[in-house]
């Protein structure tokens, strides 16, 4: 009977250590788990931003040559609008120079057109600390 009851407090013990390892452990685990879906959620959000980028890129490929439609066109795709500064604009180069567009490059030739697509959101997570996601592309005309 003695030899019973002394097996039945060292297997109490034995759970009882290991009830005691998962409560010191078990803050650490879930700080992880919380930690990893934060990052998670941070790259959805970027891969949403350049999903919204490309689409103003398609919009510029189908000859919208209006630079704010094809700002309204990346607002339009986001799924929350009023929290992402857009930024499209034109820029020209001849041989690899910036160069005005409305003048030709040497050798007669037209400048390249260039029109550049930039989206920045501010992304706010749990654990992460606040941080700016930017996607940015551009699309050469000519």
């Amino acid at each position: 009977m003695l030899t019973a009851l002394r097996r039945l407090r060292v297997w109490q013990n034995d759970h009882a250590i290991a009830a005691v390892e998962f409560g010191l452990l078990a803050p650490m685990l879930v700080l992880g788990l919380v930690l990893m879906l934060d990052v998670g959620f941070a790259i959805g959000q970027r891969m949403e931003l350049d999903r919204n980028v490309r689409a103003g890129v398609q919009a510029t490929m189908s000859n919208i040559n209006d630079l704010t439609a094809v700002r309204d066109v990346v607002l339009s795709t986001a799924d929350a609008p009023d929290e992402l500064t857009v930024t499209v604009n034109r820029t020209c180069s001849c041989a690899g120079a910036a160069a005005p567009c409305t003048t030709w490059c040497a050798g007669g030739e037209p400048p390249s057109v260039f029109v550049n697509i930039s989206a920045v959101q501010d992304y706010e997570g749990v654990m992460l600390p606040p941080i700016t996601l930017d996607s940015d592309t551009y699309v050469q005309l000519r």
